[in-house]
């Protein structure tokens, strides 16, 4: 079975991630497998991940479902507290480097083996022009109610990111929704939005300025999508 749509121009596509730093790609995967994508996340017990003054921080399923109204306050509230005043994300996720690491056998994991390895690899080489990207990095992530990731460039020191990627699994979704992908620049102008198309890829280089918009509290659904990096390991 073809994993990738075999009809698309990609050396066009890959003119323009060079040329502009980015490029969304619509219709990126066959329809077998991006419907068993997305079936798949509908299965997840998602993690809350965020930061407090202590680093980044995960909270499971259970954890989560245990929590009083006041503890859920006082999480908000922390979550904001360090929004405004220091690069701050939160939203839900599913490790697939985990669900690897840990010997998981569900499609996810398998889906996650796959794009390791030379054939989604080496496509990203060829839309990028970087011959030395050789590995990848993929969580699920779920933006829900209250969701947000501040501005930031994804640049860290002790990993030689080359791409960010969003493999988009919303089916239905509203722009007033927040969960917009937004690039900027320095002085904060909103310079391009990637809106999440179901089946669609967003590539764009690292660093790179940009966020996710604040999912308010009227939105009626969750942008779902997998997420991650090229790297050269």
């Amino acid at each position: 079975m073809d994993y990738l749509n075999p009809t698309l121009d990609y050396a066009a596509l890959g003119q323009t991630l060079r040329s502009q730093g980015r490029v969304q790609i619509r219709d990126f995967f066959s329809p077998p497998v991006i419907e068993a994508l997305d079936q798949a996340l509908q299965a997840i017990d998602w993690q809350l991940v965020y930061r407090d003054l202590r680093g980044d921080r995960r909270l499971t399923g259970d954890q989560l479902r245990a929590l009083t109204p006041p503890e859920r306050m006082q999480l908000t509230e922390g979550i904001h507290a360090v929004a405004r005043q220091d690069f701050q994300f939160s939203f839900f996720s599913d490790s697939l480097v985990e669900a690897v690491h840990d010997g998981r056998t569900d499609l996810l994991a398998r889906f996650m083996r796959w794009m390791a390895g030379e054939e989604f690899l080496s496509r990203m080489r060829e839309l990028s022009g970087d011959a030395q990207i050789n590995g990848v990095y993929a969580q699920a992530t779920m933006y829900a109610r209250g969701n947000f990731l501040t501005t930031h460039d994804d640049h860290v020191e002790r990993e030689d990111r080359r791409l960010a990627y969003v493999i988009n699994l919303t089916r239905r979704w509203r722009p007033d929704w927040g969960g917009l992908l937004h690039f900027t620049e320095a002085d904060g102008s909103v310079v391009d939005t990637f809106y999440p198309h179901f089946n669609s890829l967003s590539l764009f280089t690292v660093p790179q300025r940009h966020f996710v918009s604040y999912v308010p509290p009227f939105a009626m659904g969750e942008r779902t999508a997998i997420t991650g990096w090229l790297i050269a390991a």
